[in-house]
């Protein structure tokens, strides 16, 4: 054996040595990653979904302590003796090394813009349950993040102790610890963002981290953390210091002694929960439409099996009288055809409600879109003091998949619509495009409302249209914007972004 085929054969021997080694410090990596995720898990729910959690129900029944109607927060003792109101359409819970909080956000009778508040209830599995008020005061207005349905906040944090003994209350020293739990994950799960609030989408623990804070008075205390450096300010205004927790001792808010050692303080972990207010124009009116027996019952009218097995689409004018008031009436069935719906010519005419047949692509067509702009140029706006308004025309489609609404953002969408449909070309350029994406759809193994909701977005995108699209829930109380997700590296059960009409 010469002197090359030894070396080649040492080199060898420690590219072999190298691999092993390598590959135990990626596997320990892989095992503590493992190991953060079993012991840290965030989701959403809501209070009639944690209600059949049993759990949740024994943590509730260990602090209503007086008589509450079945099914609901109000009459609570936590509500009645701290004046506030919970908001249940949205829970966070995060189970944490055998423990669980739940975290609501609560109301005042008379609310205060400058900061908003959560309730949180926390159990030791299978121990105690203890009730905290958290108020947020943000120090600069938030800001919401379409990365994982988030929003950026710093400002201040104080704790609130639920105690139930008044004359307890006050009296005594408190110190809590809260942990906030932030993100900088973005959507694609890899590469990193502007930290926010974290969400049950932040599953990637190399993008998890703890806002932790200890703090004393007699009623509990307070700080203040940025989500955008991600530290925590105590008592004392430094960042992760004095009041900043971690393993020392409880801050000192309020020049009181903390009992030391505090072996039995009570901690928590959190988020802050926080249903954002939507910027787009076309909630309020939404709303209203849905406050309508008469528009509630056209959609329900035309939302049956029967319907769309028909023959022929059926439809509904949505105008408002002499009088202002909103009426919704058939569209007779001579105006309407296999594929279409025509229609009133009213100036009062606002918009219209229309079906697709089982035939028929679930979603909205582009003579749907277009539609929008015949709605326009017609409607008088009498109702608006004659102010034409490109948010007011509203197109709404009843199909299998659900109960549809698009709007337009603004005028320049409206007028590009009206060019692209005096072009024969375009217009059928435009009407290919969605028929293919439609069809592209209908391809893939696993069809869901989502995959439309996706293409039809994309194609509003392609023609840099902006208008919004929303989808009624079952019982026709609220609507929920849908959105792309902007993250082009995001996988399909995260490609649309969902945003409440509050």
């Amino acid at each position: 054996m010469n002197q090359k085929q030894i070396k080649t054969i040492c080199y060898a021997v420690l590219f072999i040595l190298g691999g092993l080694l390598t590959g135990c410090e990626l596997e320990e990596d892989v095992i503590q990653k493992n190991a953060y995720r079993e012991r840290l898990a965030i989701r959403n729910s809501t209070f009639d979904a944690l209600s059949k959690e049993q759990p949740f129900v024994q943590a509730l029944s260990g602090l209503n302590k007086g008589k509450h109607g079945k099914g609901s927060f109000s009459g609570t003792i936590m509500e009645a003796q701290y004046g506030f109101t919970i908001l249940p359409d949205k829970a966070v819970v995060i189970e944490k090394e055998g423990k669980t909080s739940y975290t609501f956000q609560i109301v005042r009778e008379t609310p205060d813009s400058t900061y908003f508040e959560n309730l949180v209830i926390h159990t030791d599995n299978p121990g105690s349950t203890r009730a905290f008020i958290v108020k947020y005061t943000p120090e600069v207005p938030i800001v919401p993040s379409v990365t994982h349905e988030s929003f950026y906040f710093s400002g201040a944090i104080r704790i609130t102790p639920i105690e139930y003994n008044a004359e307890l209350a006050g009296k005594k020293i408190v110190c809590v610890t809260a942990t906030v739990m932030m993100c900088d994950q973005s959507w694609s799960g890899s590469g990193s963002t502007t930290p926010h609030v974290a969400t049950q989408y932040c599953n990637n623990p190399n993008h998890l981290f703890e806002v932790t804070t200890t703090t004393c008075d007699m009623v509990a205390g307070g700080g203040s953390f940025g989500a955008g450096a991600g530290q925590y300010s105590g008592g004392d205004g430094m960042g992760g210091t004095g009041g900043g927790g971690g393993d020392g001792e409880p801050g000192n808010d309020d020049g009181l002694t903390p009992p030391n050692p505090c072996p039995r303080c009570p901690d928590f972990t959190t988020v802050p929960v926080l249903e954002p207010s939507e910027p787009a124009v076309h909630c309020d009116k939404l709303k209203e439409l849905l406050k309508s027996a008469a528009v509630k019952n056209a959609i329900r009218a035309l939302n049956s099996e029967q319907v769309f097995g028909g023959t022929k689409e059926k439809g509904y004018n949505l105008a408002l009288n002499p009088q202002n008031k909103l009426i919704a009436t058939e569209v007779p069935y001579q105006s309407t055809g296999e594929s279409s719906v025509r229609y009133s010519q009213s100036a009062m005419l606002f918009g219209g409600i229309h079906c697709h047949l089982f035939s028929h692509f679930p979603m909205f067509s582009h003579d749907d879109v277009a539609i929008l702009s015949g709605f326009y140029t017609r409607y008088n706006y009498s109702g608006n003091n004659g102010v034409p308004d490109p948010t007011i025309p509203v197109h709404i489609l009843v199909s299998e998949i659900g109960v549809y609404a698009i709007s337009a953002d603004d005028v320049e969408s409206l007028q590009k619509l009206t060019s692209i449909y005096l072009d024969r070309k375009n217009k059928d350029d435009f009407r290919k495009e969605l028929e293919n994406a439609y069809k592209k759809v209908e391809k893939q193994s696993f069809v869901t409302a989502e995959s439309y909701q996706k293409a039809f977005l994309e194609y509003l995108k392609q023609y840099n249209l902006k208008f919004s699209l929303y989808k009624a829930d079952d019982d026709l109380t609220k609507w929920t914007k849908l959105a792309l997700n902007p993250d082009s590296n995001t996988n399909i059960h995260n490609s649309i972004i969902m945003t409440n009409c509050n």
